[in-house]
């Protein structure tokens, strides 16, 4: 059967943390690829846990690194002409080139390479990518797919890869991917899709793990790109997921699991309640970690109170701007009553104000500075934790259509890069540092 390479490159940025990261549907497609008799190889670049990686040790918060997550090894690049005026390094994140290079000049030659990218503004790493493997593997296809080639299609043409796949709804991936592959996955159904657990056995080692129980969110909030990447939204049964994270404990000793859901919550009496019911049982010495933040207006008592007995020990509350009118137009997914509500249910379960992170939206177009400084004082004076998630323009979404659709070029998406042409750096340094505003 046919060698199938699979990447995931470098990143190419001002900043990046692995937050429990890991290119989740290239690792479905692997499993999916394998099952049907391929030959299946992972170089993930910013695998830090490969003993290659290169990767510091003790950067970050020590909960987090006790968690799995960490700084990657970097190395300084010039900055794209974009970036002239913005003070700060740019680098290439992940494993050193030089042991990228060998790896692949060991490997035997694949048939097909299937490249992915997330963020749109890290196209750079699939670009060098498409170069490096059309000089060493001159007659292998290669493939681009993820989140950049779906919102950015026609600049991904540009690339120089065999095919581009510029949708990220699992179905449509899979039938684009028969064809280019000429035989059938057996994926008809998002059931088939998840039917198999991901290759994470194509990793020499695991810190944790990740799991999906859900797919794509009802919202349609004006900075999210999330109904573009998935239209449908679709709930797995509540044991399949739980017999996955009995799986990935069994299989890798994996003690930290992270759930990627961006609406876990959503029917909870049919969905996470049964699911938390089942870990309870279960027992597993793993702590859960909810990167993506929790919809407020579904945290419940009962919910609050299963998130604690199942360990969920990162828990995030998505609030965005404690702005009435901004919390209407962007979507009204939450309101400041339910977000306190959703507060006293987390505490009233065993929850600390410490335990509790709240994501705030900064540098979002339609909000001044005083709208922020609000915000931040606002979860401050409730005792919780702040945390600022920077804005960065999505194309697809009704925010950008509104403020940037002139722009073409996706390295102006950069979240750090928006920051400083914002004008707003300032202004994040000082509420990053918890001074008084």
């Amino acid at each position: 059967m046919a060698h199938v390479l699979l990447i995931n490159p470098w990143a190419y940025d001002f900043t990046a943390f692995d937050l429990w990261s890991k290119p989740l549907g290239l690792l479905y497609l692997g499993a999916h690829l394998r099952k049907r008799g391929f030959r299946v190889t992972l170089l993930d670049c910013l695998d830090r846990g490969d003993p290659d990686s290169c990767a510091p040790k003790n950067e970050g918060p020590r909960k987090l690194r006790e968690a799995g997550c960490g700084g990657y090894f970097r190395e300084i690049l010039p900055k794209p002409a974009f970036f002239s005026s913005i003070p700060r390094y740019f680098k290439r994140f992940g494993m050193p080139r030089e042991k990228v290079l060998a790896r692949l000049w060991n490997l035997d030659p694949p048939d097909v390479v299937l490249v992915t990218c997330g963020f749109t503004y890290w196209y750079p790493g699939a670009s060098v990518f498409a170069d490096i493997l059309r000089r060493m593997f001159p007659r292998a296809f290669l493939v681009l797919g993820g989140v950049y080639p779906t919102l950015c299609p026609d600049h991904a043409e540009r690339l120089g890869f065999d095919a581009v796949v510029s949708v990220a709804d699992p179905l449509s991936v899979s039938r684009h991917l028969e064809g280019l592959l000429g035989t059938s996955l057996g994926i008809r159904t998002y059931e088939d899709f998840f039917a198999v657990p991901p290759a994470f056995e194509l990793y020499p080692r695991l810190s944790y793990g990740v799991v999906l129980s859900s797919l794509g969110c009802p919202f349609s909030c004006t900075y999210c790109a999330s109904r573009i990447l998935a239209p449908s939204f679709f709930q797995r049964p509540p044991q399949d997921v739980a017999e996955e994270i009995r799986y990935l404990f069994g299989r890798f000793g994996v003690r930290h699991i992270a759930f990627y859901d961006d609406a876990l919550l959503f029917r909870a009496e049919s969905h996470f309640l049964p699911l938390a019911e089942y870990l309870v049982r279960l027992n597993l010495p793993v702590s859960f970690h909810l990167p993506n933040g929790l919809h407020a207006r579904y945290v419940t008592r009962e919910v609050a109170g299963f998130l604690k007995r199942a360990n969920f020990s990162t828990v995030r509350l998505s609030l965005e701007t404690a702005v009435s009118p901004w919390q209407k137009q962007s979507g009204g997914k939450v309101t400041n009553e339910l977000f306190e509500e959703a507060v006293h249910a987390l505490q009233e379960a065993g929850f600390s104000p410490q335990d509790i992170e709240v994501y705030l939206l900064f540098g979002w177009p339609v909000e001044e500075e005083g709208d922020v400084v609000a915000s931040v004082l606002y979860v401050r004076s409730l005792g919780l934790v702040p945390r600022l998630a920077l804005y960065a323009p999505t194309p697809g979404t009704k925010d950008y259509e509104t403020f940037f659709s002139h722009e073409e070029e996706p390295l102006w998406h950069n979240k750090i890069a928006f920051l400083y042409r914002r004008g707003w750096s300032k202004l994040y340094e000082k509420l990053q540092g918890k001074e008084k505003c």
